[in-house]
């Protein structure tokens, strides 16, 4: 037929490797030298592989502080010509700040690995997205989605405390830890050799008021979280503005409806007094400071239904006594039948 002569190559599917030059030849008869066809010469184009983002290879999520710079890393593999790597937000908006972008021949000299990074500082939580693309190919790839969000606001507490106060700041931390590397800041100045969880400060005074103290702990890989970040602020109250313990004599007569409150009070100085009864002016709380009459300070807390609590053992107390009278009495009686 038509095709008797005729040698088609086929190459199916069509490879990055499969590129070079190609002929055909025709052998001889005796002593008669083979014939060979021009060169063909194959160029072959290849798609961009699936892009990826690396920072989403193990977790789809990102966490920064709010303010913190954000820098993602995009590649794709395997096109030819290289491809074009395009940055998206979650409302499908390009990104085209601060990009760049570097192409690498990949280890069969035949293709091209594409990288592109991204640096942004996010002013809210967003998505992000990477594509792929080259000339040659219709079809845009698209990564799987990266989420952007921010850590948890630290919310700043306040700590009131009175000069020369001694006190503690302790930093709860979820990860399972040996109680280090934790850093503690004053002022946004490092505290030198404070890698523990607990900060302890002697003797609080007025030039530390207002002062901000931080706790941040870093894990193993350098990843740092802000924990806990306090201000110390100064309380100053004047002794007139105290509270003062006075001595009072439970009145006799018949009750007059009103409510007794007891106090159990223990003085800031070293003293060998103590008020056997107390009266607090002004609202009641669950622990006030006082002053006696000698400016002494004195920590009182309620107790509560301290005054039926004191009623009752003292009843308990009479009867107690009562008992040790009658059996001295028979005692004295024993004995004095002996001296008869």
């Amino acid at each position: 037929g038509d095709r008797e002569h005729v040698c088609d190559l086929t190459i199916e599917p069509v490879l990055p490797l499969d590129e070079g030059e190609y002929r055909c030849q025709v052998s001889g008869g005796d002593g008669v030298p083979a014939i060979a066809s021009p060169p063909a010469a194959l160029s072959v184009n290849s798609e961009p592989g699936q892009p990826y983002i690396v920072q989403a290879w193990e977790e789809d999520m990102v966490e920064v502080q709010e303010g913190e710079e954000v820098e993602l890393e995009c590649q794709s593999q395997g096109g030819r010509p290289p491809a074009e790597i395009q940055w998206w937000d979650g409302e499908g908006r390009r990104i085209v700040s601060d990009v760049t972008e570097h192409v690498k021949r990949m280890e069969d000299r035949k293709t091209f690995k594409t990288v592109s990074t991204l640096k942004f500082t996010p002013d809210q939580p967003m998505r992000i997205t990477c594509s792929a693309h080259n000339d040659q190919f219709a079809d845009t790839k698209q990564s799987d989605v990266m989420e952007v969000v921010f850590k948890e606001t630290m919310r700043m507490v306040t700590k009131t405390l009175k000069e020369e106060e001694s006190f503690e700041v302790k930093c709860e931390n979820n990860e399972p830890s040996d109680n280090l590397g934790y850093k503690w800041f004053i002022n946004e100045n490092e505290i030198i050799n404070e890698s523990k969880n607990i900060l302890k400060i002697e003797h609080f005074v007025k030039a530390h008021d207002k002062s901000v103290i931080k706790c941040i702990f870093e894990d193993d890989q350098g990843n740092a979280q802000v924990l806990k970040i306090v201000q110390l602020q100064l309380v100053t109250q004047d002794k007139e503005d105290k509270t003062k313990i006075t001595e009072s004599r439970k009145k006799k007569g018949k009750d007059t409806g009103v409510k007794k409150t007891v106090f159990t009070c223990v003085a800031e100085e070293e003293t060998s007094s103590e008020p056997n009864y107390i009266w607090i002016s002004g609202k009641l709380g669950k622990t006030v400071e006082a002053l006696d009459d000698s400016d002494k300070k004195f920590k009182c807390k309620v107790v509560e239904d301290g005054y039926d609590k004191i009623k009752k053992m003292g009843n308990k107390m009479q009867g107690i006594f009562k008992s040790v009278r009658k059996f001295r009495k028979k005692l004295n009686k024993i004995v004095n039948s002996f001296d008869d």
